[in-house]
C-alpha cells in the first residue's frame, strides 16, 4: 500500500485528500479534510497567517480520518495569471535512423520551455501534444521508434511567479513538503473527462467560487489552458447588491432558489428575503433573481470565449462538447444555459476513478482534489528519481533508463 495526499486551495474552501493505492493499482480515498479559505483569493495568498491556519485545519481533519501523519503532498495551482502557449520545434538527431529515447523528447521540451520564458512568470507544466518523426505525422509516442529527425508541439503553461512562491510558502509554513505541483484545471480534467472526450475534442470548464478555469482538449491532448478571474462568488455578490442583503443570505438564496436561465422561471414565483435595515421579510421576484444570475454568467462566458478566440479555438471542432465541473456546476439550470450559450452538448462532470468516501467526493466541487490524488497515484508508477513531464526533468545515472521509458509511455498516454 502506498499513500498519496493532495491539497486543493480555493477561494471558498481548502480541501485535503489522502489516498491509498493498493496492490492492484486501485485508489482508495481514506481521508478528507475541509476548511473555509481565509487569507486566500483567486489563487493568491492575501494574508499568510490566515491561509496557513486554513491549510492546517484541512490537513489535520484529513489526517485524523485517515489515521496517518502526512509529511508531503501534491499541490494544485490556479490563478488569474495562468496563460498557455504551444511551442513547435524540430531537431535533427542523426543522418541515419536511430532509436528515439526520452533524452530526445526532453531536449525538445527544454527548448520549448526556454522559448516560452517570460519575466514575472514561471513555467508550471510542459506537455508534448504530438510528434512528427521523419515527416510522418500522427506519432503519439515516439519512444522506441526509429528516426533521424523529430518534431514536437509542446503545450506550455505559465503562472505568475509571485503567486506560485507565496502558495508554496503557505504550504511550507504549515509544516508540509510539496512533492509535486499540478495545474488545478488539468487535475479536474483528470477526474471528470474520459479518454474519448479528450480525443473527440472537449472544453472543460471548472467554475469555482473565485475563478473559472478552462482546458481545451483536441486529438487527445491539451490545446489551450486559461482562467477567467470570476466565479460563483461574483454571482453571490451581485445578488447581495441587487437585493440589499448580506452575502450569507445571498449565497443561501442562490443555492436554494437560483436559476441560470431567466426565461425558464415563471413570472409569478416569489421568494422571501430580509433586506438590510428591515425588520420584516419581503418578497421579490424569482425571475429577477435569475436575471441577475444570468447576466453575470453571460459576462463570465463572454470573457472565456474571448480567450478561446484569441487562441484560435474553433468550438465547432469540439465534438464531445463541454464538461462543467467545480462548485458552481451545481447551480440549477446552468447546464441548459451553457447549451444555449455555446450551442454545444453539455454535461456536469462528477469525479470518478476512486474508491472510498464516494458519497462525499463524488461531487463537482471536489473534482480538483480528486484529480490531484489521481495524478499523484499515477506519478507513483514512475520512479521518484525519474523524469516527470509535469515537473523537473532530471535523470540520475543510477536509474534504469529502459524501465523509466516503459513507465513514461503509460504516463504520457494517460495525461495527454
Amino acid at each position: 500500500m502506498k499513500l498519496v495526499s493532495a491539497l486543493d486551495v480555493g477561494t471558498s474552501k481548502v480541501v485535503a485528500l489522502v489516498g491509498e493505492v493498493d496492490t492492484y493499482g486501485d485508489l482508495h480515498i481514506i481521508g478528507m479534510g475541509e476548511a473555509p479559505a481565509r487569507g486566500i483569493d483567486r489563487g493568491h495568498v492575501t494574508r499568510l497567517d490566515l491561509a496557513v491556519t486554513s491549510v492546517l485545519r484541512a490537513v489535520k481533519e484529513a489526517q485524523e480520518i485517515a489515521g496517518v501523519k502526512l509529511s508531503n503532498l501534491v499541490l494544485g495551482i490556479s490563478g488569474a495569471s495562468i496563460k498557455s502557449q504551444n511551442e513547435r520545434d524540430t531537431m535533427s538527431i542523426s543522418s541515419q535512423p536511430v532509436e528515439i529515447d526520452y533524452s530526445h523528447i526532453e531536449r525538445l521540451i527544454d527548448r520549448a520551455v526556454m522559448r516560452s520564458r517570460e519575466e514575472g512568470y514561471q513555467v508550471l507544466s510542459a506537455i508534448p501534444r504530438k510528434f512528427v518523426l521523419d515527416e510522418q505525422e500522427g506519432i503519439i509516442d515516439p519512444v522506441g521508434l526509429l528516426g533521424s529527425k523529430i518534431s514536437a508541439e509542446v503545450h506550455v503553461v505559465k503562472v505568475g511567479a509571485s503567486l506560485l512562491k507565496n502558495v508554496e510558502k503557505m504550504v511550507l509554513n504549515a509544516g508540509m513538503e510539496i512533492w509535486k505541483k499540478f495545474l488545478s484545471p488539468l487535475a479536474s480534467a483528470e477526474a471528470v473527462l474520459t479518454p474519448e472526450e479528450k480525443e473527440e475534442g472537449a472544453l472543460l470548464i471548472d467554475m469555482g467560487a473565485g475563478l473559472t478555469a478552462f482546458v481545451v482538449f483536441s486529438e487527445g491532448a491539451t490545446l489551450v489552458t486559461g482562467c477567467v478571474p470570476m466565479g460563483g462568488l461574483n454571482i453571490t455578490k451581485d445578488i447581495a447588491h441587487f437585493m440589499k442583503i448580506n452575502s450569507e443570505q445571498a449565497e443561501k438564496i442562490k443555492v436554494e432558489n437560483g436559476y441560470a436561465l431567466a426565461e425558464e422561471v415563471n413570472e409569478s414565483e416569489r421568494i422571501k428575503i430580509r433586506p438590510r435595515g428591515e425588520e420584516k421579510e419581503v418578497t421579490v421576484s424569482r425571475k429577477q433573481l435569475a436575471e441577475v444570475i444570468q447576466i453575470r454568467l453571460e459576462e463570465i462566458m463572454e470573457r472565456l470565449t474571448g480567450l478561446l478566440n484569441s487562441q484560435g479555438v474553433d468550438l465547432n471542432t469540439l465534438h464531445a462538447g463541454i464538461v462543467l465541473t467545480g462548485g458552481s456546476a451545481k447551480l440549477a439550470g446552468i447546464k441548459d444555459f451553457l447549451e444555449r450559450y455555446f450551442d454545444l452538448p453539455v454535461r456536469i462532470g462528477y469525479p470518478t476513478g476512486v474508491i472510498g468516501l464516494r458519497e462525499k467526493v463524488q461531487d463537482p466541487a471536489y473534482a480538483t482534489a480528486v484529480g490531484l490524488v489521481r495524478l499523484a497515484s499515477k506519478s507513483l508508477s514512475l520512479d521518484r528519481r525519474s523524469p516527470n513531464l509535469l515537473q523537473e526533468k532530471k535523470v540520475e545515472s543510477s536509474v534504469n533508463l529502459s524501465l523509466i521509458l516503459s513507465k513514461l509511455k503509460s504516463f504520457l498516454k494517460d495525461i495527454m
